[in-house]
């Protein structure tokens, strides 16, 4: 039977089988039933090394520190925007993180929408108010950035956590999926220069979610860690012709086990596991690849997701393909069971 229905039953087979834990001590088992009746040596797992990400300040840039007189600031009465001012000079206003700054920008521009046409603010006021609001408008995207680049929230996700993905974790999907839609959701709003609907979005409610779950930094970890484990496993593997393990087309106890190993504790257990590795990547990478668009540190996340991903993927057709080749060379029957 062909390798590609070979490739085919597992897919199938993947859809039916119950997924069951799946965490280093079930790939370590594999590893060493592999190792034990391959007869070949496995390195030591190591995680896919990655660039550091670019320090945060050499990333931030200064944001513009507008100031009106006492007068003036009080005369902003009529349409509210005392009360933020108020807020900013503020013992907490001062030491806002990066996320809260961002906030209190969009709700500066969205009150002064409100205040640079308002009938009890005077005309002088109101050019003053007007220029003030061209120069926050020009800087909401260094504000912008700041958040991407200096939130300690984000970039301790995007660090990383030494933890491979759990199996039985879909709330952390999910929750996580729409925190990141909700954070791109406020980045089209800044860039069409929404401010109303910009300022009601709670981005410190979408950050709370990200640092609860730690869905991000796990899935970086449980990627690069998976591929690399697949490479250690694939090198002496792939190096073994399988023809070998049936002489003269010969089966054997020890191709018997071989065939076991595999249809039990790759096909059934570790092949849904990675399966789930594809599914958080694809919910969640597009929207993290959309937030950092443009951003310096986006080359950097790609080698932590898109590439680990695409490197794991790879090694685990190599690992399939030799496999498929053991399936054609021996009577082993995979395809059969």
């Amino acid at each position: 039977m062909t390798g590609y229905r070979l490739i085919v039953l597992i897919s199938i087979s993947l859809g039916l089988l119950a997924c069951s834990p799946a965490n280093e001590r079930q790939l370590k088992d594999y590893s060493d039933r592999l190792q034990r009746v391959a007869d070949i040596e496995v390195a030591r797992p190591q995680p896919l090394p990655v660039a550091a990400l670019p320090s945060a300040r050499n990333l931030l840039h200064p944001m513009p520190d507008i100031r009106l007189d006492m007068l003036d600031a009080w005369a902003t009465r009529h349409c509210g925007l005392d009360a933020l001012i108020a807020e900013r000079n503020s013992s907490l206003g001062r030491v806002q993180s990066q996320s809260l700054r961002l906030h209190y920008e969009l709700r500066l521009l969205n009150q002064l929408d409100q205040c640079v046409d308002h009938a009890e603010i005077s005309s002088e006021l109101q050019q003053q108010l007007s220029r003030i609001q061209q120069q926050k408008t020009a800087s909401i995207e260094a504000a912008w950035y700041n958040m991407l680049h200096g939130e300690q929230t984000l970039r301790e996700q995007l660090h990383g956590k030494s933890q491979l993905l759990p199996l039985a974790a879909t709330e952390s999907l999910y929750e996580t999926q729409a925190a990141l839609q909700q954070l791109n959701q406020l980045r089209t709003a800044i860039f069409n220069q929404q401010w109303q609907e910009a300022s009601a979005i709670d981005s410190e409610a979408a950050l709370a979610v990200l640092h609860r779950y730690d869905t991000l930094a796990v899935l970086q970890y449980s990627l690069r860690y998976s591929a690399g484990w697949m490479n250690g496993i694939n090198t002496p593997l792939l190096a073994i012709a399988p023809a070998q393990f049936c002489p003269a087309q010969r089966t054997s106890e020890q191709l018997s086990i071989l065939s076991t190993v595999f249809m039990k504790f790759f096909a059934e257990t570790l092949q849904p596991y990675f399966t789930l590795h594809q599914r958080y990547h694809q919910a969640l990478w597009p929207e993290l690849a959309q937030l950092y668009q443009d951003s310096p540190m986006l080359p950097v996340l790609e080698q932590r997701y898109q590439q680990s991903q695409q490197q794991l993927q790879s090694a685990i057709l190599e690992h399939i393909g030799w496999w498929q080749q053991l399936n054609q060379d021996c009577p082993v029957g995979l395809t059969e069971r």
